[in-house]
């Protein structure tokens, strides 16, 4: 099997990338855009129940936040102001997740697991990362604090790098479209975004397209190319052509794709795709599925000066916070 993964340098790539952490970014990417609102509440539960290893732990919604904001950020390098910033938005982020998401999985006698289906939760940061005082402030800080859209808790998702521009919920799941959740451009002057490049041999590709029914080929790959953009400049959908040729959203192509050859792979569907000898080329930016928050771009704001509030009505747009 060949593959070549490239990333590309951009500025002060240590310290940026490191800052928006978070493989835990992908969380957002298993969400599918809701066909139905959240449920209205008139408050925040106490205690949340946790799936974590094959147990359920029933833990104050306070310490799963904690526990959450630390798993998806660690803003290495960066001021106390910015730290503080940087945790105020991820903990209010986090608790409106899992408000929006109480009884995800009820069928399995709990509310949120603690992977990338719902947000990462990891208890040993706790201990183990240097941001713990820092993350705990914020989230005192931030206790009882949601954001909310039309009196219901919003979709508070968020992803690594949108890649200079996030994308609208619909266009990368389908469903309804939501107000807060379009095409914005993260137009944050000094930002750069995240470059990449894949380049995979053509059976390797369609043996990964063959493990999915989705996106099955069967005996041969002829050919890949983008069918649609949306307004952000993603490939919305994608058109496959073999012994099959299957038209999938080009998410759905990434994730399967991405089974493969891990999440480094097809880094986000924000890519032009070229072939050369026997092989297949994506080039593209940005880091996740690209809808809602862009951390790479909230950090940059928090280091501007720009509130959490202001931070999260950027990306949010027509949302409010409330306790």
């Amino acid at each position: 099997m060949r593959i070549a993964i490239q990333r590309r340098p951009f500025a002060r790539t240590a310290a940026l990338y490191a800052a928006t952490v978070a493989l835990a970014a992908l969380a957002a990417c298993a969400i599918p855009a809701p066909h139905t609102p959240p449920p209205i509440v008139s408050s925040v539960p106490a205690t949340i129940r946790v799936g974590i290893n094959g147990r359920v732990v029933t833990m104050p919604i306070e310490d799963y936040v904690l526990g959450t904001a630390l798993a998806e950020v660690s803003p290495t390098g960066e001021t106390a102001t910015t730290v503080t910033r940087v945790f105020e938005v991820q903990a209010i982020l986090a608790r409106t997740f899992a408000v929006a998401h109480l009884g995800r999985h009820r069928a399995e006698g709990f509310d949120v697991c603690d992977g990338t289906h719902c947000q990462v939760y990891d208890a040993a940061r706790l201990k183990s990362s240097r941001f713990a005082v820092d993350a705990a402030r914020a989230v005192a800080a931030t206790r009882g604090v949601i954001l909310r859209y039309a009196n219901r808790p919003a979709e508070a998702l968020f992803h690594a790098d949108c890649g200079g521009h996030t994308a609208a919920a619909e266009t990368i799941w389908g469903g309804a479209p939501l107000p807060y959740l379009q095409s914005l451009a993260d137009n944050v002057p000094t930002l750069e975004h995240r470059a990449w490049h894949l380049a995979l041999t053509s059976e390797d590709l369609r043996h990964a397209l063959n493990l999915d029914p989705l996106t099955a080929v069967g005996g041969r790959l002829t050919g890949i190319s983008v069918a649609t953009h949306d307004a952000s400049g993603r490939a919305m959908t994608v058109q496959l052509d073999g012994e099959r040729s299957p038209l999938v959203r080009a998410e759905e192509l990434r994730a399967i794709v991405n089974r493969t050859f891990g999440a480094h792979g097809l880094q986000s569907t924000h890519f032009s795709l070229t072939r050369r000898t026997g092989t297949f080329v994506f080039d593209g930016v940005g880091y996740g599925h690209g809808v809602g928050l862009c951390q790479i771009g909230a950090l940059t704001r928090a280091r501007r000066g720009a509130t959490a509030e202001q931070i999260l009505s950027y990306y949010f747009p027509g949302t409010t916070l409330g306790r």
